[in-house]
């Protein structure tokens, strides 16, 4: 499994895609203001690939072109630098947003205000090697995707690996037009210019002065004269009067002054030009000046993006001054799509073109959809795209070609072999397509300058010049083209344009952001996409809102980061075709970016890093798994109060996200737990920061008294483990984008604020020393168990590390403390559990379940007491976890490895090569059962149960023996002797009256039975799911039995 390039980007939050640009492009988008005396980057086009060595290009400008080249996609996130939050009230707006109106009042006249569009951005495009990201400036769905989608199957699929190889005029030539009137002979005066072309072109050059100094100019004149019908010979209307006198006149005078206007866009210049030298061309000739005027039809500034096929076009004047070709050219077989195969595809797109070809009534269709892809790059890099659509479509009617003066397509397609003997099948058979036309564009001067946000699309691209703009955007005109067409001809449009045009609907008819995804899901499943249908809908959900309501008891500048490095994670989704996909992007610490992957066909769990970072039993099966258990354990509604269905899939993603954090957390505290700790103070600092968390949640540890300095941090973690330097920022990574999708799609505040702050006593939780954990006594504890010192140790290196289950806490809960009577064995193990049960997460899953409720009846105390239930069936399923007959022989196989001598060196955190070791046994994570019985039955009485046992089973009790003796150095193979011993014996049988014991001690299922039948703010759930959750937990560890008495 390969994340493709950008792969994911349309499904991430906009924010997650702006913090994205930020880490991608560092010098394009600095988070922080720059220092006064920063010099901006000089701006280096990605397709020069020696821009580095290029003395003008300061570093960040070199790390900005490098950047803009990336292909791989990530969900976005700040880097660690972003941590900093004594500046974070610094941190700079994200610049691609609406126009300043003071600005817009100096722009044009009479100006009343502004108007914004959307800006994305076309991906996967690569033009001549180059991968090339393309802003876009466009209302209309479907179009980004589309211009992405097709530019993907041909960039991955291009024969050359080029995708589309395009060229353009050697010079940016555009007309300036005069023509002259009142001529008795046009022939004659038409030689009489041409006799004084050089000093005419002298002429005209000196009103451009500066364009000509950079290597520009007027470089040529031509004189056409073009026939001119009489006002009998012209389409008349009734009563029409000749005002003008044509009389004698066969034919225009117009001559063309061919300016080379180097990267401007240049109609300007080109009047000023045709101005300046107009009156000397009349007086020549003898003639009377009419208009002197740029011309949009710029044909000697043509972009083509064809294939390997010149078409014949016969009669063209300006042919042969055309130098430009471009291609692209896909086997036959990589066209397939959906369920149609490369041949089928081809045959139907090129019947398509045909049909176009012939009737003027597609054929305007036909090019409207390619103007939508380069009208919206235009737009989007501050071009004149009226003019570029009028040139289009003269090139489209023919213009200069005699032979073909009617309206045809601006794209070609056609099938070719690769020899002149056809083999079998589609072997050797290529599909080619080309576009060619004018097309006049500039990266300097006009608007660019008034516009700042210009100077950040540009910047996307990699400030490429006029040359590099206009192929670009010839480029996503054909991949529009290409993509249209490819859909109409197989499954049609509106499959794909349907949700898209929906989202759109509900937007203009005034849907809040957290009720887009209901609008959309409402209109899609009616099947009726319209305004009026959304706006009913709206006007239902407000009102049904206000009831509800009202009854309460319903970067661093001088430190670029590298290119990003990726987390990608595939899972199946039941009963659906399309999988849970996440992809994070997170700060390159080390020398070179990670790319890694949790799939179907994934490697990444091969690598060392890897296992450093997540434990090997938690591989793709096991948390396939997990998200599989949790679809049965969800909270429901009853039959009322119905789920709603556009938030499933990111509950289901927050569910995910909140897994991976707790593998991860889990893990990188066993190597790592001061580092650790550090990083979630500092996430846990940002948020209190943010106004969202209880602020006494970061004074328990001390964090808002401690300076900190990012900067600082990132530095000294280049010096770390390898592993480490990936950890920490993934870490970072997948709290931001968890932070940034509850933030704009939850949409309720009230459950905003619990489900963050939930998440956050999780990861507080986590990364708890043992020594600021409210230990029992020790006085009281049984001299006969070893397990009970290591389990409240104050060494720093004795912290938790990552288990069975997905496990995490919520703040301390108030759980009904131990009788009175209860002896100090079982104070110091519901003191245990208590502190265990905070790092199971369950109440963090309800809560994300909740925001596919209806938001009106999740009020702040209902929140609260769901919360509080959570934590109860988090309690249960840590007493069933420790409980589990896997989790038993591994811990007891601790303990009795535990009793040999100098137990912290069999615990080296690392081989030598750096692989994390695959059998850990001495889990750090204590298990409450094992501690309950060593305190109360002893070690030594344990043992011999166990070596009962065993001799009944008729294996040997040497190994044990071996273990026990003090000196004794566990090997390898001795750790996976006792494993395996244990794990061939049935321990539910063997100490199943202490098990049973145990449950009637610790278990809370009769206190959430009562809390659920009892609390009145429950009623909204269906109780009956409520209840089965604990059982479904009883299930799941094997324990039913204990249970159903």
């Amino acid at each position: 499994m390969t994340a493709s390039a950008w792969s994911g980007f349309h499904k991430k939050a906009l924010r997650e895609r702006q913090n994205q640009l930020r880490l991608v492009y560092p010098a394009l988008f600095p988070q922080h203001p720059l220092p006064p005396n920063h010099q901006q980057p000089v701006p280096v086009p990605p397709h020069n690939r020696h821009a580095a060595q290029d003395p003008r290009a300061s570093p960040s400008a070199a790390s900005s072109a490098s950047s803009s080249s990336l292909t791989v996609a990530y969900d976005s996130t700040s880097s660690l630098v972003g941590l900093d939050i004594a500046s974070a009230p610094d941190v700079i707006p994200f610049p691609i947003t609406g126009l300043d109106e003071k600005i817009a009042d100096n722009m044009i006249e009479n100006c009343v205000g502004t108007m914004g569009l959307p800006v994305g951005l076309a991906l996967n495009f690569v033009i001549n090697g180059i991968p090339t990201i393309i802003p876009m400036v466009v209302e209309e769905p479907s179009v980004v995707a589309a211009v992405s989608g097709a530019a993907k199957t041909i960039s991955s699929a291009s024969c050359n690996g080029d995708g589309f190889t395009a060229t353009t005029s050697e010079r940016n030539i555009i007309f300036a037009q005069v023509v002259i009137l009142d001529i008795k002979d046009v022939t004659v005066a038409a030689e009489i210019i041409r006799s004084k072309a050089s000093e005419a072109m002298d002429i005209a050059n000196s009103f451009v002065p500066n364009m000509v100094s950079r290597g520009g100019g007027v470089v040529n004149l031509t004189v056409r004269t073009p026939p001119r019908k009489s006002f009998s010979k012209r389409a008349r209307r009734k009563c029409e009067v000749a005002v003008v006198d044509d009389s004698g006149a066969q034919s225009w005078l117009v001559v063309h002054l061919h300016l080379d206007v180097c990267d401007a866009m240049g109609a300007n210049a080109a009047s000023t030009v045709a101005e300046g030298v107009a009156p000397f061309l009349a007086d020549w000739v003898g003639g009377r000046i009419g208009l002197r005027i740029v011309s949009n039809l710029c044909v000697e500034r043509i972009a083509k993006v064809p294939s390997y096929f010149v078409q014949k076009i016969s009669n063209c004047i300006f042919r042969k001054k055309i130098l430009s070709k471009s291609s692209f050219r896909i086997p036959l077989s990589k066209l397939s799509y959906k369920s149609f195969s490369g041949r089928q595809v081809a045959s139907r797109m090129i019947e398509a073109l045909e049909w176009a070809q012939d009737d003027p009534f597609r054929a305007t269709t036909h090019n409207k959809g390619i103007m939508n892809g380069i009208d919206a790059v235009a737009v989007a890099t501050g071009q004149d795209w009226r003019a570029i659509e009028a040139s289009a479509h003269a090139w489209a009617s023919g213009c200069g070609q005699p032979d073909e003066l009617h309206y045809s397509p601006l794209t070609h397609y056609w099938v070719e072999s690769d020899s002149e003997t056809l083999k079998e099948g589609d072997e050797g058979l290529y599909f080619c397509g080309e576009m060619e036309m004018p097309i006049s564009v500039g990266t300097r001067g006009g608007v660019l300058k008034t516009n700042p946000v210009y100077n950040y699309t540009l910047g996307l691209m990699g400030f490429p010049d006029s040359k590099q703009l206009a192929m670009a955007m010839v480029s996503v005109g054909l991949a529009q083209n290409f993509a249209a067409l490819r859909a109409l001809t197989t499954e049609g449009i509106q499959r794909g344009h349907m949700s898209l045009h929906a989202r759109n609907i509900a937007i203009a008819a005034g849907a809040p952001p957290h009720a887009i995804n209901d609008c959309v899901a409402y209109m899609v499943e009616s099947n009726r996409v319209n305004q009026t249908i959304a706006k009913e809908y709206l006007v239902a959900h407000e009102i049904h809102s206000t009831l509800a309501t009202s009854n309460e008891s319903m970067s661093d500048p001088k430190h670029p980061p590298r290119a990003p490095s990726t987390f990608y994670i595939e899972l199946p989704l039941a009963q659906s075709p399309e999988p849970i996909t996440l992809n994070i992007a997170f700060e390159t610490v080390g020398d070179k970016p990670v790319h890694l992957a949790i799939g179907p066909t994934t490697t990444s769990l091969q690598s060392g890093v890897f296992k450093s970072l997540f434990n090997p039993r938690f591989d793709f099966d096991w948390i396939s798994s997990t998200v599989a258990m949790l679809d049965t354990v969800e909270l429901n509604a009853t039959p009322d109060f119905p789920a709603r269905k556009g938030n499933m899939l990111l509950v289901k993603k927050l569910k995910v996200l909140s897994i991976l954090m707790n593998i991860l957390l889990r893990s990188m505290m066993a190597q790592w737990p001061a580092e650790t700790k550090r990083l979630v103070d500092k996430i846990v600092k940002l948020a209190v920061a943010g106004g969202r968390v209880d602020p006494e949640l970061a004074k328990r540890s001390g964090v808002l008294d401690r300076h900190m300095r990012s900067r600082a941090d990132v530095d000294s973690l280049k010096q770390t483990p390898a592993a480490l330097q990936i950890g920490r920022p993934l870490l970072l990574a997948l709290w931001q984008v968890f932070e940034l999708r509850v933030l704009q799609w939850v949409g309720h505040e009230p459950l905003v604020n619990i489900l963050l702050e939930s998440q956050l006593e999780v990861l507080k939780a986590l990364t708890e020393m043992e020594h600021q954990i409210e230990n029992p006594s020790a006085s009281g504890r049984s001299k006969a168990s070893p397990l009970s010192n290591q389990l409240f140790a104050s060494a720093d290196g004795d912290v938790t590390s990552s288990d069975d289950e997905p496990l995490t806490m919520t703040k301390k809960p108030a759980f009904a403390a131990p009788p009175a009577t209860a002896d100090q064995a079982e104070k110091d193990t519901h003191a245990l559990l208590a502190r265990q049960s905070r790092r199971f997460q369950y109440a963090v899953f309800m809560l994300c379940d909740a925001n596919s409720l209806d938001v009106n009846l999740l009020t702040p105390a209902r929140l609260r007491v769901l919360k509080a239930a959570g934590d109860l069936i988090s309690w249960e399923q840590m007493c069933c976890h420790d409980v589990n007959a896997a989790r038993l022989a591994r811990d007891l196989s601790a303990q009795i490895l535990a009793n040999s001598a100098a137990t912290e060196q069999l615990l080296p955190k690392e081989h030598a090569n750096g692989t994390a070791i695959e059998l850990e046994l001495i889990t750090k994570d204590p298990n409450g059962f094992v501690f309950w019985l060593l305190n109360t039955l002893g070690s030594m009485a344990v043992g011999k149960i166990l070596a009962n046992a065993l001799d009944a089973k008729g294996q040997e009790f040497s190994t044990f023996a071996t273990c026990l003796r003090n000196g004794d150095q566990p090997t390898a193979a001795t750790k996976k002797s006792v494993l395996a011993s244990l794990t061939a014996i049935d321990l539910h049988q063997i100490f199943r009256t202490q098990i049973a014991s145990f449950l009637e001690l610790f278990s809370k299922e009769k206190m959430l039975a009562k809390m659920i039948q009892g609390e009145q703010e429950l009623n909204i759930f269906d109780k009956s799911s409520l209840l089965g959750i604990t059982r479904a937990y009883h299930k799941y560890y094997g324990l039913e039995s204990f249970f159903n008495k």
